[in-house]
């Protein structure tokens, strides 16, 4: 094929048969290859194929002429792709002929395949879904799929499960994910959310009555089991349909609120709820396998009817009703057991009990007369579920949640609570407890058979479970607290001594656990409700708490002894340390000055008691512990990078955190600063004074941990700029080693001018300025304050007089030298970016200071440096982002923010013949033109700042942009319509402003008598479709009410319909004709309406009054569709089934 198949790319509409013959032989290998070279020999042919716009009539023949199903399977794929990929370049007719090809395909064709190619089917009904999607917004004769499928419903079985997998297949594919296309996707999903999904959920609910009710048989059990499966299927497809066009989360199976439409009465009529439960048991009753699958599907409809919005309800009555049914149904299930031999069905059982608990307050729980049967029931079932917690390790959590919420009526009714709540928690608590130490033991074994993941190693698992055990702590905390200290203990007994401990990885696995329970116990009670204890008689919390802390010290002084072996201590071990202390730190360390004065005598005792406990001196010495930990493995923990990470996070918490407090109710609230009472520590003091010392050895580890450098750096310089005023001198001390890296560099370039960038290049020279650069940007994001910011200027910039031979300089020849590298030159965009950004107003010189001037300038030096090299690399397609893009951004962003510091006086340059402004905007213009836009999507978290500069560019140098020839402003022009449809609000915001700034730039230019008016009219009538665009666009989205910020929308709006007043007629009349033949002359009145009292000029009023205008309108289109939109009837008409399938 691949010697005679150059004409098949080259989309041949047919091929011989031998050709024909080749490609089926080659489809069957593409999916069933008997060796190694003939997968190969497949994948090099067929793969190209997908990727050539040109194979979309090979593929159509195939459809249409093989009745292999490999083909037909391979064929449908790679249509489904092609048509996704290169829809604009579909030609109309083209378009219908396919849909009307698939639908009859499947219709005669579909039914003979159906039991011999299933997954073949299934592809050509994913391709035909695709088309209707592609095809919907393009005019309502592509919205009347119902109709077509109808004909399904009235043919064969076979007939009727294409027709229900098609629905099925739709109503997933509508949903509206994040990726390219996604404004327009959204849109189409709205519509098809009022347009067909009411009457396609419809028809999946009679069809569920009628099988209930043995109205309905299609031959066989086995037959009646796959087709229920459909139609279960598609009732939960319809019910978790994105209703809202919000997108959510699609990581988690989490269903929030279904906001189903008002209009689905359905729902609301009696015995909706419970015919999923008689379907349940019913199903589950035979035991087959297909039947407990068929359960799993109820089960999951379940769950989301249970997430129904309280507002659809009308009546309170309706709403309690549903619960009911819900705590009935699912105590008979647990009574029974019915169906839960599946663990999937279990799974989905502890998902509705934890979506009931959680979508119903707790006084409508405990009132209900099924609540104590239920809670019994519940308990029960979660202590089996808790005793056997490897066989559902993801289902626990449901479980839990549950629980954690049953401690409010302990918390808020107190007595009035119901009876043995208290005791049922508590159980449940040290089950779990118990079973935490088994998944432990049982990873650390080797020859364990259990297949189970220790959620200690998995970081977002194991926050949620320390997260639940906190608040279950809540009931009887000290009977937990000394349940843990028994368990902490029995360790201890069976490992002595650290050799013991390691060399026992169960009870070191033991050990992490219980430390970190011992943290989620104490952390728990840090201000919030969840303090609130049920045992208030009991012991006080802090003599609890320094119980627990106190072992967790006496281990952590154990392991700390053995610092020279760093490698033998535990990692995980030394995670869950510090995870303790900072719950620890958020209990106790400057606990008083969240207290007010009435409370701090009493604080004050529980300090020291807390130390007494602890065998310290005071509460400073408790501040000891934890910065005496921070330094000791910042010095010797270097080896194990997640520990670093951590360190340095504990140790910013406590230097930047800041408590607002208000020592009397007469006196105006005071700030302190926790970072004031670290400078007392020894420690600190010993870390500010060598902070470059070889001894904190992760400094010296290497490139990878650049990132902790600025963090500890960061950390660093909020401590020192807080003792300024006290300690004038303290700057320059804490300056001197990066001052002698500095010189050395500087040095050396100065005996040799014309060997510097040689100089620079030398690779003894590579580690020290990457990790200078990465500690100076950490020292200057610690410059909250111009006094800071100041100090750190006037160190870079050490000869006024001459600053062309300060430091400050030295980076822009480093990046001369190492631009290719971007190890080296990352590291500093990132420092000048930071150094130049006016972050909370910092940069404040003096009238007479030219150190606005002079910053700037190295801003430019920088892109000049980076910028004409970086434009002339072309590196491999796999190396693009980490070579190029990646710093192209970062200088984009360093751009930016000296654009926008507000330091600087542009027209200085202009005025005084300096190219630094106009050559830096003419390098950046070419930065971005530089990207496609294809990879600006793909790449946005890194290449945000590209949209940034076209919004700075426009606003103040616009007249730069258009001096630009007419295609690249026509590309510039269409990377804004892309940021237009960004689901980043920042960007489309930005995207607005700039929009609005190109229009407002040419409506004031157009009719000037001058250069810049000749390139404005030039461009005008050579590209009049680039802003068009935008018009359309911005125009959908108003109607479609994907933007809630109308005065976002507005402005750049008006500027374009006053630019172009006549298309914007044409494109009115266009939409009108868009709309439902009787809402036409109410649409025209309100899009009318929109331009009433709206003059032409951009003026401040007359913006304004075209912004009330358009919110006027958008909120005309609400109330239109709330009161008028399509919706399922209450008592919707009978199906009219074949008599061939009726029993």
């Amino acid at each position: 094929l691949k010697s005679q198949g150059c004409g098949l790319a080259r989309g041949a509409a047919v091929m011989d048969p031998a050709q024909f013959a080749q490609f089926e032989t080659c489809c069957h290998a593409f999916y069933n290859p008997t060796n190694e070279e003939q997968r190969k020999t497949s994948h090099d042919t067929l793969l190209p194929l997908v990727q050539n716009p040109s194979s979309i009539s090979l593929f159509q023949f195939a459809i249409a002429n093989s009745k292999q199903a490999t083909t037909l399977l391979f064929a449908a794929n790679g249509l489904t792709k092609l048509l996704t990929n290169h829809w604009v370049s579909v030609a109309d007719t083209q378009k219908d002929e396919m849909k009307t090809f698939l639908l009859n395909l499947l219709y005669t064709t579909g039914p003979e395949l159906l039991p011999m190619a299933k997954h073949s089917v299934s592809a050509i009904v994913r391709l035909y879904c695709r088309l209707v999607k592609l095809c919907w917004l393009e005019g309502p004769k592509h919205q009347n799929v119902t109709e077509h499928v109808s004909k399904f419903l009235q043919g064969s079985q076979h007939h009727f499960s294409i027709g229900f997998e098609i629905y099925s297949e739709l109503t997933a594919d509508m949903q509206p994910t994040q990726g390219p296309s996604l404004t327009r996707y959204r849109r189409t999903a709205l519509s098809f959310r009022d347009n067909s999904l009411p009457h396609i959920f419809q028809v999946g609910m009679q069809m569920l009555q009628r099988m209930n009710s043995k109205q309905l048989s299609f031959g066989s059990p086995e037959a009646d089991g796959l087709m229920l499966k459909q139609v279960l299927k598609l009732i939960y497809t319809a019910l978790n349909f994105d209703f809202m066009g919000t997108i959510p989360d699609d990581t988690t199976e989490e269903q929030g609120t279904v906001m189903v439409p008002n209009s689905w009465n359905m729902l609301r009529e009696e015995g909706v709820t419970q015919l999923f439960f008689d379907v349940y048991h019913t199903a589950c009753s035979r035991g087959r396998e297909g039947d407990l699958q068929c359960g799993r599907w109820c089960l999951q409809c379940l769950v989301l009817l249970a997430a129904i919005r309280r507002s659809f309800f009308q009546r309170d009555e309706d709403r309690l009703q549903l619960l009911q049914t819900m705590m009935i149904g699912t105590t008979s299930i647990l009574s029974s057991q019915t169906g839960l031999q599946s663990l999937d069905n279990v799974h989905e059982v502890c998902r509705l009990l934890g979506r009931v608990n959680g979508a119903n307050q707790l006084p409508d729980l405990i009132s209900n007369s099924a609540f104590k049967s239920w809670v019994d029931v519940v308990f029960k079932f979660t202590k089996d579920s808790l005793l056997h917690w490897h066989k559902l390790p993801n289902s626990i959590h449901y479980l839990l949640g549950f629980w954690v919420a049953m401690l409010q009526p302990l918390v808020n009714l107190k007595e009035q609570a119901p009876a043995g709540l208290e005791q049922q928690v508590q159980q449940i608590t040290l089950a779990f407890i118990e079973t935490r130490l088994f998944v432990a033991e049982a990873c650390a074994n080797p020859s364990t058979t259990m297949d189970v993941e220790d959620p200690v190693h998995d970081e977002v698992m194991r926050t949620e479970q320390l997260e639940i055990l906190s608040q279950l702590g809540r009931c009887r905390y000290q009977d937990t607290a000394t349940f843990i200290m028994s368990k902490f203990d029995e360790l201890g007994n069976l490992a002595p001594s650290f050799a013991a401990m390691v060399s026992q990885p169960a009870v070191t696995a033991k050990t992490v656990w219980v430390v970190y329970m011992i943290g989620a116990l104490v952390g728990g009670h840090s201000a919030g409700p969840k303090a609130i204890r049920t045992d208030t008689d009991a012991a006080p919390t802090h003599v609890v708490n320094g119980e627990l802390a106190k072992r967790v010290f006496q281990l952590m002084r154990v392991t700390d002894s053995h610092v020279e072996q760093q490698n033998i201590v535990p990692e995980a071990l030394e995670l869950a340390y510090l995870n303790f202390l900072e719950q620890f730190r958020k209990v106790y360390i400057g606990e008083h000055a969240k207290q007010s004065q009435s409370q701090v005598g009493e604080k004050q005792q529980v300090a020291e008691r807390l130390a007494s406990v602890l065998g310290l001196e005071d509460e400073n010495a408790i501040l000891g512990l934890v910065i005496n930990k921070i330094g000791l493995n910042l010095q010797s923990r270097y080896g194990q990078e997640a520990v670093i990470k951590r360190t340095l996070a504990l140790f910013h918490e406590c230097a930047a955190s800041i408590n607002i407090v208000r020592t009397s109710e007469k006196m105006a609230p005071q700030l302190i600063v926790s970072g004031r009472l670290l400078l007392k520590n020894d420690m600190v003091r010993y870390i500010l004074t060598n902070h470059s010392n070889p001894s904190f050895g992760f400094l010296n580890v290497g490139v990878q941990y650049g990132k902790y450098r600025t963090q500890y750096y960061h950390t660093l310089g909020r401590l020192l700029f807080l003792e300024l005023r006290d300690h004038p001198n303290s700057f320059a001390e804490f300056m001197k080693p990066f001052g002698m890296i500095l010189q050395g560099m500087w040095a050396q370039c100065v005996q040799n001018p014309s060997m510097a960038l040689h100089i620079l290049r030398q690779p003894t020279f590579k580690a020290p300025l990457i990790g200078l650069c990465r500690d100076l940007r950490g020292l200057c994001m610690a410059c909250t304050s111009s006094e800071s910011y100041t100090q750190l200027i006037e160190w870079l910039v050490n000869n006024p007089k001459d600053p062309m031979n300060s430091r400050v300089c030295i980076f822009a020849k480093a990046l001369e030298a190492w631009w290719e590298d971007h190890e080296v030159s990352t590291p500093i965009l990132r420092f000048m970016a930071e150094f130049v950004h006016n972050r909370s107003q910092r940069i404040c010189f003096d009238q007479s200071s030219p150190n606005g001037i002079l910053l700037f300038r190295e801003a430019s030096a920088i892109i000049r440096a980076f910028g004409q090299q970086i434009l002339r690399k072309q590196p491999a397609e796999k190396d693009l982002y980490t070579q190029k893009y990646k710093g192209m951004g970062v200088a984009l962003e360093m751009f930016c923010n000296a654009l926008q510091g507000g330091y600087t006086n542009f027209g200085v340059f202009e005025l005084y013949g300096d190219n630094s402004l106009s050559t830096s905007m003419s390098i950046c213009l070419r930065m971005c033109l530089e990207i496609p836009v294809a990879d600006l999507t793909r790449y946005l978290k890194s290449l945000k700042s590209v949209f940034q500069f076209m919004d700075l560019s426009s606003k103040h140098h616009m007249a730069k942009v258009m001096e630009m020839p007419t295609q690249q402003v026509v590309m510039l022009f269409s990377a804004l319509e892309e940021g237009l449809l960004c689901f980043d609000s920042a960007v489309c915001m930005q995207c607005f402003t700039a929009v609005d700034n190109i229009c407002t730039y040419f409506y004031t230019a157009r009719h000037e008598q001058s250069e810049a008016g000749e390139r404005v009219r030039r461009f005008l009538t050579e590209q009049p479709q680039s802003l068009r665009k935008h018009l359309t666009l911005l125009l959908e989205m108003v109607v479609s009410g994907e933007f809630n910020s109308m005065w976002s929308v507005s402005r750049p709006l008006l500027s374009l319909i006053l630019l172009h007043d006549q298309y914007f007629l044409t494109l009115k009349e266009q939409i009108i004709q868009t709309q439902v033949e009787d809402k036409r002359v109410v649409f025209r009145k309100a899009l009318d309406d929109v331009m009433v009292s709206v003059e032409d000029s951009l003026t401040s009023k007359n913006r304004d009054a075209f912004t009330r205008n358009l919110y006027q309108f958008a909120q005309s289109l609400k109330s239109t569709a709330a009161g008028a939109g399509p919706g399922v009837p209450t008592t919707p008409p009978p199906i009219q089934l074949p008599l061939a399938i009726t029993s």
